[in-house]
């Protein structure tokens, strides 16, 4: 039996798009929270792609989205009248049973419009298929709460509601499973905002806070919890409803720029990846941290300025097992500049556009664009789109907005070292 192909994303969305549905009406709903004083919001991406107009209910319209659709994740930016309350990531790994509360819009359109908490555990470790970018929960899950924060009893971030399974995996399988939802790991969550050059609040652990009670976490909480309404494209007409990333998709979208995935084989050597032995570290925030294992969750057992020379011993899939100062760990991928790779290992910054699975897609996608563009090969295979030259960092961040803002180029478009760019394999 297919079940793991029957996974219900979301936790969902509360209104599917009717065929007669007006342009001035939202189509679905979901939940994001802030993430950053300045305006930043995080949620699921698919509470907001595809969207004609996203709307954070109380704050105006959102913009900017920016979309990694296999880890079903987004940010987008709301211009926040006041600093926002963002909510603090927990760095300390999840604890198997611990206690947790979800906070989101369930249901907005038929119970009531305001947020709502409900309480549960942590029931596993991983989620479908020993997928460890998720954890299991038991705290209840309806459509509308997709996107919103789970945290545990100090009101730190341990996960974002993501998923439950649907009524055809009970058809399936025989049985009604009871509170079987998913939520994706903060550290997941964490990477995410490194690769768009978004910094998170860290929980305080200075401090040996006393668990709060449900009423003093909601009064914590829910200053940062707002409602997403999404409003349907002008030619929207039907109604599709996603499936879960994580159950079906095994590679990104065309138009992700949120990778790694699989490598692409190729017969041609200039799309060949060379083994990564050796490189230094290059992390946004000019420290890396080294874990104890190949999981954003393990514990953190040392850090490394950036510029540390790193041994590159072993490749777990997003993850280098690694030598650094004596000290052996692992680290993202994102987070060592390769030495056998062949881009400029300076500081400046590429604007990655989009990512293609083949480089013929890249090519055409170059031909066609307005704005000079080249083409990287990617650690994972992939190639990466990017605008022709490198710039200083807020240098490059002025221009992507702008670029942004006047269409020329796609909206979840990010700034980024290149750590994982192989070498420019087109276009001069």
């Amino acid at each position: 039996m297919f079940v793991t192909r029957r996974v219900f994303v979301a936790a969902g969305l509360s209104m599917a798009i009717a065929s007669h549905c007006l342009a001035d009406e939202p189509s679905s709903s979901g939940t994001g929270f802030a993430v950053t004083t300045d305006g930043w919001i995080l949620t699921n991406a698919h509470v907001v792609q595809d969207c004609g107009r996203i709307e954070v209910k109380g704050k105006g319209d959102a913009a900017d989205p920016r979309i990694d659709g296999i880890n079903d994740l987004a940010v987008v930016k709301i211009a926040a009248g006041e600093p926002l309350k963002p909510l603090a990531f927990r760095k300390s790994p999840t604890r198997l049973g611990e206690d947790i509360v979800a906070v989101g819009y369930p249901l907005a359109a038929l119970l009531a419009d305001s947020v709502k908490i409900t309480t549960g555990n942590v029931n596993a470790l991983a989620g479908i298929r020993n997928d460890t970018r998720y954890i299991q929960i038991s705290t209840p899950i309806q459509p509308g709460n997709s996107g919103g924060p789970v945290v545990d009893r100090n009101g730190y971030l341990v996960g974002i509601t993501s998923a439950t399974l649907s009524k055809k995996t009970a058809d399936e399988i025989g049985i009604t499973a009871q509170n079987v939802n998913f939520a994706i790991r903060a550290s997941v969550a964490e990477l995410f905002m490194q690769s768009q050059s978004l910094v998170d609040q860290a929980a305080d652990t200075t401090e040996n806070p006393t668990a709060l009670s449900t009423a003093d976490l909601a009064d914590r909480v829910t200053p940062s919890v707002f409602q997403i309404l999404c409003y349907p494209k002008p030619d929207a007409r039907v109604a599709i409803t996603p499936e879960s990333p994580n159950s079906i998709q095994t590679q990104p979208p065309a138009s992700s720029v949120n990778l790694p995935a699989d490598n692409a084989a190729t017969d041609d050597a200039s799309l060949e990846v060379p083994r990564a032995r050796s490189g230094f570290v290059r992390h946004p925030k000019g420290i890396a941290p080294i874990r104890s294992a190949a999981d954003g969750d393990a514990k953190t057992i040392g850090q490394a300025p950036n510029g540390s020379p790193v041994e590159v011993t072993e490749l777990l899939g997003d993850w280098y097992r690694v030598v650094v100062g004596g000290s052996s760990g692992y680290m993202h991928y994102s987070w060592v500049r390769v030495n056998e790779f062949e881009e400029p290992a300076g500081d400046g910054r590429f604007v990655q556009v989009k990512s293609f699975r083949t480089l013929e897609d890249a090519r055409s996608f170059i031909k066609a664009s307005s704005v000079p563009l080249a083409a990287h090969l990617a650690a994972n295979g992939w190639i990466a789109v990017t605008l022709h030259d490198v710039y200083g960092e807020q240098e490059a961040k002025d221009l992507s907005n702008a670029l942004k803002t006047h269409g020329l180029i796609a909206k979840d478009a990010m700034v980024t070292f290149g750590n994982t760019y192989v070498r420019k394999v087109c276009c001069d």
